[in-house]
């Protein structure tokens, strides 16, 4: 209303040439004022789906974290238990082959925290919107913890699990699986008692090995996740 009363007072005193310029940068000054305006309720609402991407990746950190920390406890017991087998076994004595085969049962029975679900990263990714996130050390190192994840953390677990299967069809040939899952005296559950003692080295060393290396991968990601928890946390006030 304003710019119309200005040109129509213009108008009045003849003042085309000034109308038209005074009309040309009040159309000028329009398009800036609405570009400006657009450009702050985009950052508005760009900064509203960071925040909101920092708080759910925040989430997948710690849950992530959890599970790291109780996967290690997890193959640590395992670790501890094969090295028993394997020392217990040597004595070829009934007391000694049932506490080796308690262990050993332990090792292939024992749950393990296996989710490996989406994460928001790999949202941000898919979507583009991870360049929403300006600071690209901090982009660098949620690409490096989360690709750790996948690319060790997840694949030690399903060479884990597929080396279990393996064990267990090769041990077949010595224990009675059923058997030892009810039997009070695990030793009378082994159907080839000198090819047990013999040979379970030979079966079990590359199991102790995965078992090491996971071990190993997932105290590495633990620290990640440290670190990277450490620097969400710093984002997420900054955003906040």
């Amino acid at each position: 209303m304003l710019w119309r009363k200005i040109l129509n007072r213009l108008k009045g005193n003849n003042s085309s040439i000034g109308t038209y310029i005074v009309e040309v940068s009040l159309i000028i000054l329009s398009i800036l004022i609405a570009i400006q305006a657009d450009r702050f309720n985009q950052y508005r609402k760009d900064r509203a789906k960071l925040e909101d991407y920092l708080q759910s990746m925040y989430r997948d950190l710690i849950q992530d974290q959890d599970q790291n920390k109780k996967n290690l406890a997890d193959s640590q017991k395992d670790l501890y238990s094969i090295q028993e087998c394997l020392r217990l076994c040597r004595y070829d004595q009934n007391d000694s082959l049932d506490l080796a085969l308690q262990h050993l049962s332990t090792v292939f029975t024992r749950g393990v925290f296996r989710a490996f679900p989406p994460t928001t990263f790999d949202i941000m990714l898919s979507t583009g919107d991870i360049s929403l996130i300006k600071d690209i050390s901090f982009r660098n190192r949620l690409a490096a913890t989360f690709s750790f994840r996948d690319t060790y953390v997840q694949h030690d677990l399903q060479e884990f699990d597929d080396q279990i299967k393996a064990l267990s069809y090769s041990l077949g040939s010595y224990i009675n699986w059923a058997c030892l899952a009810t039997s009070k005296t695990p030793y009378s559950c082994l159907t080839d008692r000198k090819g047990f003692v013999e040979d379970l080295h030979n079966d079990l060393f590359i199991f102790l090995r995965i078992t090491q290396l996971r071990a190993f991968h997932l105290q590495v990601a633990i620290q990640n996740f440290e670190r990277t928890i450490g620097e969400m946390e710093e984002h997420v006030k900054v955003v906040e």
